[in-house]
């Protein structure tokens, strides 16, 4: 990066405060202190618990040369420009929408309720066979992250992958504007985040607001299982791009191979692609499904893409399988919410030869954000453990009492253990055997790290 004082200026419809050079160039960009470079320009954000403006003097010990901001008094012994703009986080994305400008690149936006993460780094794999690459930094997915993923950009890169999140309508839409996408892509429509919506179809128009920045030939990609991605509100909001819906009729072979991996054969426009997804369950294939759909849009060929899933990492907490004293432990500690959770269940339960004779646990807690329906979708949990030949469930969490009450009320089940707390749980580990095939998942709130670091 590399960007001229007075171009930021511009770019975020800024003033200066006093008579300092603005002739400098700055080479990053950095929201937290702890991350600040020589050369950065530094962007304050007030949260609910600090300001940083308050560490403005700070960021210039640590080598910032710029500084946004709301407050239009300028400190006496403030030598170097802050720029003042009515709100830091809008001129971020501002930024950011200029910057991205400025790089001319492709830009491959993904949301969905579930597996975006996961399917951004699928399909970043996948374009990086043919192009320079950049992609969203983990999951920052919001107004404040996804500015900081784009000014990774460098002037050779060519394409972009972003994932856009929400909590809230308009969220997206105000992404989507920035990001300028050229492909939006939408994995599924659930339940996270229903506590904000009256219902599901409010979600489905908030994901939807991906297309508000599509280029007019732009192309969107829906996930041809899903009801609502298919149904008459995503064919009205879309009518005006080039509409793919990949779905299992492009799925030739879904192959489990072991605990973790499934070879696929999948059928696209004429083309057949083989390739294995090194991540269990059948929500794994489908995300592969469409990031394969985005790459063959791109030009990437098949063989390369079956190359990108061989060296295909999935990102951390998110069904990650390792062995630790005689356990296998299944990881998928990111995030939860209820279609995850079934899909989860679905990958402990799956027998193979090696695991036959193990005992399956699976250690839920609450799902968060789901308000008016919480009760309900964990009970629906509890119910779907119950048909699902669990050997031992262990709940953790005011919500998910309602997910063992289900469970329990089933009487084909067996043993299920409910604590109240996490810590109650950390003190009582040694319930878990040495041969134990393990599951743990719960929101992000609830710190379920912890469970992987006690008994991993």
């Amino acid at each position: 990066m590399k960007l001229e004082i007075s171009e930021i200026i511009h770019a975020v419809g800024g003033r200066l405060l006093g008579e300092v050079d603005t002739g400098k160039f700055v080479t990053g960009i950095s929201t937290d202190t702890r991350t600040i470079k020589e050369g950065s320009l530094f962007v304050p954000i007030a949260g609910d618990n600090f300001d940083g403006h308050d560490y403005i003097m700070q960021a210039s010990e640590k080598g910032a040369i710029c500084v946004l901001t709301e407050r239009q008094s300028q400190p006496t012994d403030m030598a170097f420009p802050l720029i003042y703009v009515s709100s830091t986080r809008r001129a971020l994305m501002d930024l950011a929408d200029y910057y991205r400008r400025k790089c001319g690149v492709k830009v491959v936006a993904v949301t969905g309720s579930a597996g975006k993460t996961t399917t951004k780094d699928m399909m970043a794999d996948i374009l990086s066979q043919k192009f320079r690459t950049k992609r969203t930094i983990k999951n920052f997915n919001n107004d404040i992250g996804m500015p900081l993923s784009i000014f990774q950009l460098e002037p050779d890169d060519e394409v972009l992958v972003l994932e856009m999140g929400m909590n809230h309508a308009n969220e997206i839409h105000e992404l989507s504007l920035v990001g300028e996408p050229d492909i939006a892509v939408i994995t599924h429509i659930g339940d996270a985040h229903i506590e904000n919506f009256e219902n599901r179809e409010g979600i489905l128009h908030a994901k939807l607001e991906i297309v508000d920045g599509l280029r007019p030939t732009g192309t969107v990609v829906l996930n041809g299982d899903d009801p609502l991605l298919t149904g008459a509100i995503a064919a009205e909001k879309t009518a005006q791009f080039n509409v793919l819906y990949p779905s299992t009729k492009n799925i030739v072979s879904a192959e489990p191979i072991g605990f973790q991996e499934t070879r696929c054969t999948f059928t696209w426009h004429g083309e057949e692609i083989r390739l294995t997804v090194p991540i269990p369950g059948a929500h794994m294939v489908m995300n592969a499904l469409l990031a394969t759909v985005v790459g063959l849009e791109m030009g990437v060929s098949p063989a390369k893409i079956t190359t990108a899933f061989e060296n295909f990492t999935p990102p951390e907490g998110r069904l990650n399988i390792f062995e630790s004293n005689g356990k296998t432990i299944i990881d998928d500690v990111y995030n939860a919410n209820p279609s995850s959770m079934f899909e989860a269940i679905k990958v402990l339960c799956r027998k193979t030869p090696e695991n036959e004779n193990r005992r399956r646990v699976a250690i839920l807690g609450d799902m968060n954000e789901l308000g008016h329906v919480a009760e309900d979708r964990h009970r629906e949990v509890g119910e779907f453990a119950a048909r699902s030949n669990l050997d031992l469930l262990i709940t953790i969490g005011d919500l998910s009492l309602h997910t063992f009450n289900a469970f329990s009320d089933n009487e084909d089940t067996t043993a299920a253990i409910h604590f109240v707390t996490l810590p109650d749980f950390l003190a009582e580990t040694n319930i878990l055997q040495p041969n134990d095939i393990v599951l743990v998942k719960a929101s992000r709130g609830m710190n379920f790290e912890k469970i992987i670091q006690a008994i991993g």
